[in-house]
Formats: structure tokens, C-alpha cells, sequence
């Protein structure tokens, strides 16, 4: 029924008018094929850097090769486990960006290492391993995983420009204006991703082509998903449509109109046999509440005792230089708006505190003392808020939390920003996305207040245990080579 030549001639007849009946033809992906490919790739790179490093590191003499293979049997144990509770493979992963894909890979390297070493201890094999192979081999899988997810998304990001896609969809809609401008949009929010191959009205609506047309087109494999929307007004053409689309093998999607309601759609799921629209959720589900305090008290316990000795010089550089009390508290908000009060250790002028934050702290500030000033440029002075993360107040990392009496311009943040309180969803943090994104020290403007917000409400929605450790990593980098630390 359908000419591939005619078809491809009109895309170049009609690239901006999606009503006309005809297929567009696209060049489609198959996501499939690629993460398959990518899985293949991780397995056999992870052997072979295996195999170069024993042939590099380990005596052959003292090595058997029943070792090296229990080894990488613990290995793909591990990985098949760490993949599953990480979902490496699932298309959202996949799909995610080079960053937070290499996140999610090298995220998936340490928990199979982990279980690797769990592993080879129970079996009591871990003891003949050369520890410099093992070590070895653990840093080139995690560069090799790493570097082939980020090549892998810029080979994906590239065919996506030139024009392929990974899925063709036909948009069907009340009327040829509304299809015209959602298939616009469909294909402007999914960045190419989704190509609509044709726009038009529903079947049996004015303007609307014969059913069988529409059949027939998914017969022929022109396309992969079929999208409706605007259909309040045609429920009976629709549910004849229905009938006929759940006999075939399409994916097939309603997009409600919500264009009234000041809120987007986060999930859709069933109440028995009800349809549901999730619009808001909790952040964080009860396994990862528990994967994030689990993070806090290792994290916060083993600083605490390295960093000791640092408590103590600290604590007497305060002493020597200024009169006063070696701690400060001053009252914050929270998780939910709970008022709690953290901990930092003085950098002011005792008679200058000001518990109330009614005036931030600037560059050259005189309430500043000497000790304090070099305390502030290297984020010292938060150390004791390791207190408020074990007592379970604070988060190692999250939104900043900030005074109750801190202002923007002289308002009150909440009256500057509708949205603000939207940051307190999830317990406050030593460090944040924020933070690590340009957004330190005090909040002279609006503009730097909406950013501010705007990237903790990000780090939010996007929380995992891969952007964690990245926002820490670029954490200890900033203590030294930030300069807007003051």
C-alpha cells in the first residue's frame, strides 16, 4: 500500500505540514540491538582486561587458571546483581545523558567489586589473589566502563542528529491543528527520539482517514507507537480505533489534556482496575531512604574519625584567636519545615553572632575573624554538622539548609519564590548540587535565588547514589580551587 520512493519524496515536500495522509519514512534505531551490543561490550572487556592484567601483574607459576575463573565468576555474579538493582540496561538508563550513564556504570562497578570481594572471602579464594592484579584489573574496568558508555551515548546522540530515531509514531488528535502542533512537541520534548512519521485527526472525525488505512500502516511496520489526544469530543470513533489497534502489535499511548492544571505527569499506573496519573510522589522510595542514611553514617562516622586531629587544631585556633565558645548553633529549617538547630564551628566575632542570619555574610565581612576566614575558604567550619547527620537532622548531601530569618533583598524567601519550600522534600546537606554548580556564599539577588532553587529541586527528582558520589567527588575539589568560598 505504501510506496517507499513516493513516501521518501515527501519528505521533502512536506518537513513542517504533518496533516498530509501520507507516511513520512525515518531511518529507526533499534534500541534493543544497541544495549545488547553494549552488554556484550562491558562482558568482554571486563575478561580481557583481566586476562592482559594477570598476564602483567601475577606470577603464572603461583596462579591457576581455576582462580582467575572463580574470579570472574564472582564478577558476573556481581554484575548481573548490580545491574538488576541499578537497572544499567533499562532504556531510561540508557537514555539518561554520557554523565549519568558512566554514573550508573561506575556506580555498578563498585557494587560488583564489592560483591566480588564478599564473595572470594566466603569461598576462601580471596587470600592466593595478587592483590596488584586485583586492584589493577578493578581500575581498568572502571575506566573501560566509564569511557564506553560516554562513547556510546555520543554514538547514539550522533545518529540521532542525522536524522534517525528510536521509535515512529503516528499522532492522532481531535482536530489537523492540534495533531500538527502536539506532534511538534512530541518530537521538540523527546529530542528526536520519537519521530512522528504522520498527524492527523482521529478515524472517523472530520478530516480523518479510514481505520484500515491506519492498520494497514502498522502492518507494514511504518510504525512503532500510536499516540491520541484530544479525544473528549470523539469517544465513540475512539473506541471503535481501540478495538481495532489492541488486535495489532503497537505500543499505544492516550495524552490527556492537563493544559489547566499547573502540574506535569510524573507516572502512570492502575488502582485495580482503574487508570492512575501520579502528579506528585515522594522523592525518595523506603529502599532508597535506607541506601541514603546507610551512605550518611558510613560516610559521616569514618570522617569523623580520620578527621580527629583536625577537630582538635581547630578547636584551638578558635580559642587562641578570639574569646568565645568553640561551637556555634543557630536555628534552620529542614525536612518538612522542621526547625532544628545546626552545628559549625565560630568563625565570627562571639558578640557579632547573628543567630537570626537578619544579614548574610559578605566577602570582607569585619564580624569575620582571622581564624574564621580561613575556616570559611576551606569549608571547614561545617565539620560539626557531621553531628546533625548522625543524629539523622541532616543529609551528607542536599539542599542547603538556610536560617529562619534569611532574606533575599530584604523578603522573605518565600515571598520571592513560590517554589522555595518545594527544597525542604528531602533532609538538608552538608554539601548540594547547588553548591558544587556555582551557588555559594550569600544570595544578594532573586536571580541567584531561583537558580539556587532551581538546582536543588533538580537533585531532588534525579537522586541516586551515583550523583551523590559525584556531587562529593567535585565536593573535595571545590575546597581548593573554589574561590567563592568566603
Amino acid at each position: 500500500m505504501f510506496d517507499a520512493s513516493v513516501t521518501a519524496d515527501l519528505a521533502d515536500d512536506v518537513p513542517h505540514d504533518r496533516s498530509s495522509f501520507p507516511i513520512v519514512c525515518h531511518d529507526r534505531v533499534s534500541l534493543t540491538r544497541w544495549i545488547a551490543a553494549l552488554a556484550m561490550a562491558d562482558i568482554i572487556g571486563v575478561a580481557s582486561i583481566a586476562v592482559l592484567t594477570l598476564r602483567l601483574y601475577a606470577n603464572p607459576l603461583n596462579y591457576e587458571v581455576g582462580q582467575i575463573s572463580a574470579d570472574l565468576a564472582s564478577f558476573l555474579v556481581g554484575w548481573i546483581v548490580a545491574t538488576y538493582a541499578l537497572n544499567l540496561y533499562g532504556r531510561r538508563t540508557v537514555l539518561s545523558g554520557a554523565r549519568m550513564h558512566s554514573l550508573d556504570g561506575l556506580a555498578a562497578c563498585a557494587l560488583t567489586f564489592g560483591i566480588v570481594l564478599l564473595l572470594g572471602l566466603a569461598l576462601n579464594f580471596i587470600g592466593s589473589v595478587s592483590r596488584v592484579w586485583l586492584l589493577t584489573w578493578a581500575l581498568g574496568v572502571f575506566v573501560w566502563i566509564g569511557s564506553l558508555r560516554a562513547l556510546w551515548a555520543y554514538s547514539l546522540r550522533r545518529s540521532l542528529h542525522k536524522g534517525k530515531c528510536l521509535d515512529r509514531a503516528l499522532v492522532l488528535a481531535g482536530s489537523s491543528q492540534y495533531a500538527r502542533r502536539l506532534g511538534n512537541e512530541i518530537e521538540r520534548e523527546s529530542r528526536g527520539q520519537i519521530a512522528v512519521v504522520s498527524a492527523m485527526p482521529i478515524p472517523g472525525t472530520p478530516g480523518g482517514v479510514a481505520i484500515d488505512w491506519v492498520e494497514q500502516a502498522i502492518r507494514d511496520g511504518l510504525i512503532d507507537c500510536v499516540m491520541i489526544a484530544k479525544f473528549d469530543e470523539a469517544v465513540e470513533p475512539l473506541r471503535a480505533l481501540l478495538r481495532r489497534l489492541k488486535r495489532l502489535a503497537v505500543d499505544v499511548t492516550l495524552i490527556p489534556d492537563l493544559a489547566e492544571l499547573p502540574t506535569s505527569v510524573l507516572s502512570v499506573g492502575r488502582i485495580g482496575v482503574l487508570p492512575a496519573i501520579g502528579i506528585a510522589s515522594r522523592p525518595l522510595t523506603a529502599v532508597q531512604v535506607a541506601l541514603k542514611r546507610a551512605e550518611d553514617l558510613i560516610l559521616s562516622c569514618l570522617i569523623m574519625l580520620l578527621a580527629l586531629p583536625v577537630f582538635i587544631v581547630v578547636a584551638l585556633a578558635i580559642k587562641l584567636d578570639s574569646p568565645g565558645p568553640i561551637l556555634f548553633g543557630q536555628r534552620r529549617e529542614g525536612y518538612h519545615n522542621k526547625v532544628f538547630k545546626v552545628w559549625k564551628f565560630r568563625t565570627m566575632y562571639h558578640e557579632a553572632r547573628d543567630e537570626g542570619a537578619s544579614q548574610q555574610t559578605s566577602r570582607r565581612d569585619r564580624r569575620v575573624t582571622r581564624v574564621g576566614r580561613l575556616l570559611r575558604r576551606l569549608s571547614l567550619d561545617e565539620l560539626p554538622q557531621l553531628i546533625n547527620v548522625i543524629r539523622g537532622e541532616m543529609s551528607f548531601v542536599g539542599p542547603r539548609p538556610h536560617a529562619l530569618g534569611m532574606t533575599s533583598v530584604g523578603l522573605p524567601m518565600t515571598q520571592v519564590l513560590e517554589e522555595y519550600a518545594a527544597r525542604h522534600r528531602l533532609k538538608p546537606g552538608i554539601t548540594g548540587w547547588a553548591q558544587v554548580n556555582g551557588c555559594r556564599g550569600e544570595i544578594d539577588s532573586h536571580e541567584k535565588l531561583r537558580r539556587r532553587v532551581s538546582l536543588d529541586c533538580y537533585y531532588i527528582d534525579h537522586w541516586c547514589l551515583s550523583l551523590d558520589f559525584w556531587i562529593l567527588l567535585r565536593t573535595a575539589a571545590l575546597l581548593v580551587l573554589d574561590s567563592d568560598a568566603y
